[in-house]
């Protein structure tokens, strides 16, 4: 490998700039120079390589919003309050949302599409309620492009969510909480006041 005119074998040293010179040691002088040049390049190499995949991992978790996330396209709005449904990691439910997450940002009607599902394969954002994706708020209608579907469905595909595909899986462990979390009427999600 060429460095500026320099063999793979030649350790620069440069100095602060008040001095007059710069040393350059060869290491191809010493007897195994060439093999330690070649194991400080590839441990420099790893150590960068490491270091910068473990930097998103220490990125900083925006803060969970505070007030509950409204749904009101229900009889009766469904409040989601993160309080009571956060982990100490955001991507154990966001598992789509890039690190920084910028579509916290959005309109909250924007949100739902950024994180649950793509639209044939592309990213498009809009409101989860738009003309042609969920826009049938009949609680009876159960097909795919029902509002009542995105919050109910159980059959989600790997990676996205909705209400009850993770409430059910919590039921799994915490059967005491199947009232609270799965009931139609006078559960956490729909309250009978």
């Amino acid at each position: 490998m060429m460095v500026r005119g320099l063999s793979s074998c030649t350790l620069l040293c440069v100095v602060p700039p008040d001095f007059r010179f710069v040393r350059t040691l060869h290491l191809s002088r010493f007897q195994g120079g060439e093999d330690f040049m070649k194991k400080l390049l590839t441990l420099g190499l790893g150590a960068f390589f490491a270091v910068s995949m473990a930097m998103p991992a220490f990125a900083e978790q925006p803060d969970m919003p505070q007030e509950p996330v409204k749904m009101a396209r229900t009889k009766k709005p469904v409040m989601f309050p993160h309080k009571i449904h956060t982990t100490p990691n955001c991507a154990e439910c966001h598992s789509t949302m890039p690190r920084h997450f910028p579509p916290l940002a959005l309109d909250v009607k924007q949100q739902c599409t950024v994180c649950h599902h793509l639209v044939g394969g592309e990213e498009i954002v809009m409101a989860c309620s738009s003309s042609g994706c969920h826009d049938e708020f009949d609680p009876r209608d159960k097909s795919s492009s029902s509002y009542y579907r995105i919050a109910h469905a159980r059959d989600v595909a790997e990676g996205y969510n909705s209400c009850l595909s993770c409430h059910y899986e919590v039921v799994k462990t915490r059967p005491e909480k199947k009232q609270l979390l799965t009931a139609c009427s006078g559960s956490a999600c729909h309250p009978k006041n």
